[in-house]
């Protein structure tokens, strides 16, 4: 141990628990701000990507959910989609818009078509009451719906759905409801109803291959961004002149309402982390000034006997590290025990009309975390190192006078 490690630590503790206090909590703040924060962009994507996919090969110039200009889902280039590392699975899916209506109320929605194939790992995960629609045999008529909707229209699991598909003329169809889902997207979750994609084929007067778009899922954590430019790039590269001509549409685009929402989420964590960093950085300047007023007198042994500026700066800055670094054990402690309550107890609620959840959700990236801590204790040690300032004006001549 050399000779300011020594003396840093003989300094003593007294007076200081405010500022590891400070520390502790300011961390504390940080690390749950970040995991609300990734748990929101984890729960709005799934919910986002689960109704739409995380891209959409479309026509050109033609929403996802087109009705007017289907292809035919027997692309040359499907099977090197399903080989891409991005991609989890590739659906074809068609639509058709029609009226649902009730003694009690009548709704406007889509009603997306998909076959025995289709991922239903999202309607499961949020499936409230029922069961999930068998496309495996013959046409089907069940049909999976919101609890919203539901609500609305007053029917319930088991009962019969009357619609009205209106085109050149008016077709009606009977569906049997035979589950219900709760996404808590209020909006989406009420403009959609999962039927047998062969039904809306038929509805449409489409062939057996028609389709109005091809969703694609992407594992959870990768980034949809690079994933929506690797699949365009996959479909540019390897398009022929039998296939139809197709465009890759990203679900930030087609949702961008809840993803600019998202943006904003991550403009206030970055003002929050620069806010506490600021507290405890100037908190702990106080902490350190305090210390070396009271041991103003040893300031002037130890430059007397030779001690540099530097050195006695570094005896004090030793002292300093060791509190934040007390204060950020503890203030990671605090943070992740809230947020292990909340995530499996989930103590605090929300409304999900306004924030799409029903409780604050937690996500932890390891990886921001740490990286949160080390920017932190890095900022807050340069915000200290001004005290070398002080250091450096202090007189042994003078200060040694001091009792």
């Amino acid at each position: 141990m050399n000779a300011g490690s020594f003396i840093a630590r003989r300094l003593g503790d007294k007076g200081n628990r405010i500022s590891w206090i400070s520390v502790a909590l300011s961390i504390a703040v940080m690390v749950v701000a970040i995991a609300v924060v990734d748990g929101f962009k984890a729960e709005i994507r799934s919910k986002a990507t689960g109704f739409m996919g995380s891209a959409v090969l479309a026509p050109p110039g033609q929403s996802p959910m087109n009705e007017g200009y289907p292809f035919a889902d027997s692309l040359s280039f499907k099977d090197a989609l399903d080989s891409l590392r991005c991609v989890e699975s590739v659906s074809a899916v068609a639509y058709r818009s029609g009226l649902v209506k009730t003694p009690e109320a009548i709704a406007g929605l889509y009603f997306k078509g998909v076959d025995s194939l289709y991922d239903f790992s999202f309607f499961k995960s949020c499936l409230c009451e029922g069961g999930l629609p068998d496309f495996s045999g013959g046409i089907s008529n069940q049909a999976l719906i919101s609890r919203r909707l539901a609500d609305q229209l007053g029917i319930s699991v088991g009962d019969k759905m009357t619609s009205y598909f209106i085109g050149d003329d008016i077709k009606v169809r009977r569906f049997d409801v035979c589950g219900l889902f709760d996404a808590q997207l209020e909006d989406i979750d009420k403009s959609f109803a999962v039927i047998d994609i062969r039904q809306v084929r038929r509805l449409n007067g489409w062939s057996k291959a028609g389709s109005s778009s091809v969703e694609i899922r992407i594992p959870p954590r990768a980034s949809i961004d690079a994933s929506a430019a690797a699949v365009e790039n996959l479909v540019s590269d390897r398009m022929t002149d039998d296939d139809p001509s197709l465009f890759t549409v990203s679900v930030k685009r087609i949702y961008a309402h809840l993803f600019d929402w998202l943006a904003l989420l991550d403009l206030n964590v970055v003002m929050i982390l620069a806010l506490m960093m600021a507290v405890a950085g100037f908190n702990m300047i106080s902490c350190l000034l305090i210390i070396l007023f009271r041991n103003i007198s040893t300031i002037g042994i130890l430059k007397s006997m030779g001690m540099t500026n530097r050195a006695v700066s570094g005896v004090f800055l030793r002292k300093a590290a060791a509190l934040v670094g007390k204060g950020m054990l503890v203030g990671n402690a605090i943070a992740l025990a809230f947020c292990l309550i909340q995530k499996y107890l989930h103590v605090i609620k929300l409304d999900p009309a306004n924030y799409f959840v029903s409780y604050v959700p937690i996500d932890f990236n390891w990886l921001q975390i740490l990286a949160v801590n080390v920017i932190s204790f890095i900022v807050i040690m340069l915000i200290l190192s001004l005290t070398s300032i002080f250091v450096s004006r202090v007189s042994p001549a003078v200060s040694m006078k001091v009792e």
